[in-house]
């Protein structure tokens, strides 16, 4: 949607060939393309090029060192020889910091008129042990959810309740953001929640995934899970560092019909990887087994455990698979979402406490997995305010509005909130017609004299009889409870949406139909039910704030991540 980096001005390439017709016999495109790509820059454009480089090394989260590579030098200079490339120094000190503060006006602009917003905020440390606070808004403009980064401030103070409520709060005032935020999803650190409370945010949402993590992170801890993953690490370990066990792995794999994947190894904070490695482990176990007895392989110590698995060691890694599958699958569909809602919290939770009730043919080790986790599952979302909120949120998405959560008393209390929202709109609207300046007594008494009638048109004369009939009895307005409850009841009788379809756009083509109630249904649809997005950044700047880029100087990796999530046009900034 951009304009070509290099493209010149028509008028501009219209003198050059005039140029070329009156100094050479024979112009080809070739003789055409030589000149042009060593004619003189005009000043519009060299004030372009910056821009675009800019905005190509904060998206493509380039090094400042770049524009120094003598590789990357000769290609702008086969482009056109006469562009000066900028330097480290140049960037780093003007450029990027102009982008950044173009793009924080822009950022606060938009936030202006924004009616209501909400937060995902989490710590962070860097490979540099530096700590970070990232801050981002949710909010909804034209039925459109954006989502920007606010801040990535790095910590200088101990990460306690008031200093982060401090912070934030900054934040909020800073882009015009009080009172507009009634929601911020964080993951469960006490500091963070002390520090919702402290900025009078109405309610502090736990990250739905962070808390499956955890509580799944129960199972891992089971005395058998553990011993079954004693048994693959170590081979797994093995044939990831050993090119001679990826090889004769290869083999047993092409022999034996097995898909040529690689093993996976597991992460210990993620427990979603443990599942992986059991999961590729015994889809490769046969090729496993068959290279661990391999001449060339059989003596290592790694593959001890291995040679003496049983078969009911295996049945214990296939029970493991079937009990995690649900969690696992939820947490890669939460991940994969680019908006995760607040409305689909509950009814996975639902499924997943279904999932984990104990059956009559599960054995002891099936039954531990499900109560480690089922156990601290239920700890989570027990206090009123957020079971409410996500009751609501799960009510008003047509996905889910035929969920177990939705009863006749959640229904109640949407009504009522949306009768109270309105009233404080219809409010507002008021306020400023209330304080507009009277108009002076004068200025109505300058002449009461009773205009000239004016001479009535030939279509007037026609209808003349019809036009002046006197309306003498005008309904009254229907009570706003009354029109809620009406929409709620149409809202029901329309059939559910499947689970991948669009909610926003379900919403946005009933504004009209229902508008109290669409209208009232914004304010979940821009609250995440996790915080997956904000992780998603934190994972960029680690690829940014490595040893190599930050040794030299003190790089502000605020006004990289910045510019990268929230530059919407290259050119929002003038040299």
């Amino acid at each position: 949607c951009f304009p070509t980096l290099y493209s010149l001005d028509p008028t501009y390439t219209a003198s050059i060939c005039f140029h070329f017709h009156s100094t050479t016999s024979t112009v080809t495109p070739f003789t055409l393309a030589t000149k042009l790509a060593n004619a003189k820059i005009l000043p519009k454009k060299q004030h372009k090029i910056p821009g675009r480089l800019c905005h190509y090394m904060v998206k493509s989260l380039c090094p400042y060192s770049i524009v120094e590579d003598p590789y990357f030098r000769a290609f702008l200079n086969e482009l056109n020889p006469s562009y000066k490339v900028p330097g480290r120094s140049e960037v780093s000190e003007r450029f990027i910091p102009k982008m950044y503060e173009a793009t924080l006006l822009s950022l606060k602009a938009d936030m202006q008129g924004v009616e209501y917003a909400a937060l995902t905020g989490d710590g962070w440390t860097s490979r540099v042990a530096d700590h970070y606070l990232t801050l981002t808004v949710h909010f909804m403009k034209d039925w459109e959810l954006n989502v920007r980064v606010l801040q990535m401030l790095k910590e200088e103070v101990s990460q306690t309740g008031d200093n982060n409520a401090a912070e934030i709060g900054q934040c909020l005032e800073d882009f015009s953001l009080k009172g507009k935020v009634e929601v911020m999803t964080t993951d469960n650190a006490k500091a963070m929640i002390n520090a919702t409370t402290s900025v009078r945010i109405r309610l502090s949402l736990n990250c739905f995934t962070h808390i499956l993590n955890l509580s799944t992170q129960k199972a891992m801890s089971v005395p058998t899970v553990v011993t079954i993953l004693a048994i693959i690490r170590p081979t797994v370990t093995y044939f990831w560092n050993s090119y001679l066990g990826k090889a004769v792995l290869q083999e047993k794999q092409k022999a034996l019909g097995k898909p040529s994947h690689s093993l996976i190894h597991d992460c210990k904070t993620r427990w979603n990887s443990s599942y992986m490695m059991v999961e590729s482990f015994m889809e490769q176990y046969p090729a496993v087994v068959a290279a661990s007895l391999n001449d060339r392989l059989k003596k290592k110590g790694s593959f001890k455990k291995l040679q003496r698995c049983s078969d009911q060691d295996t049945e214990k890694m296939e029970q493991f698979l079937s009990v995690m599958k649900l969690p696992y699958k939820i947490t890669v569909a939460l991940s994969a979402e680019k908006r995760p809602t607040s409305g689909q919290v509950l009814p996975m939770m639902e499924k997943l406490k279904h999932h984990l009730v104990e059956k009559e043919d599960d054995d002891k080790f099936s039954k531990d997995i499900k109560g480690a986790i089922r156990k601290d599952l239920l700890t989570h979302y027990q206090e009123d305010t957020k079971t409410e909120f996500l009751q609501e949120a799960t009510t008003l998405d047509p996905r889910f509005k035929g969920s177990p959560v939705v009863t006749e008393d959640v229904w109640n209390r949407i009504t009522n909130n949306t009768e109270v929202g309105q009233a404080q709109e219809v409010r507002l609207q008021k306020e400023p017609g209330e304080t507009a300046e009277p108009v002076p007594l004068q200025d109505c008494l300058e002449d009461t004299t009773p205009a000239k009638k004016a001479k009535l048109m030939a279509m007037e004369e026609i209808f003349q009889d019809e036009d002046e009939v006197v309306v003498t009895h005008v309904e009254p307005p229907v009570p706003v409870r009354l029109r809620v409850q009406a929409e709620i009841l149409k809202f029901k009788s329309l059939p559910k949406l499947k689970s991948t379809d669009d909610v926003i756009a379900f919403w946005q083509g009933k504004a009209d139909e229902l508008p109290l109630l669409s209208r009232h249904t914004r304010k979940y649809l821009i609250v995440p039910g996790t915080s997956v997005l904000s992780e998603r950044v934190f994972s960029t700047a680690g690829d940014i704030v490595s040893a190599e880029r930050m040794s030299p100087v003190h790089c502000r990796i605020d006004i990289y991540i910045l510019n990268k999530h929230s530059l919407s046009h290259p050119h929002l900034w003038v040299l």
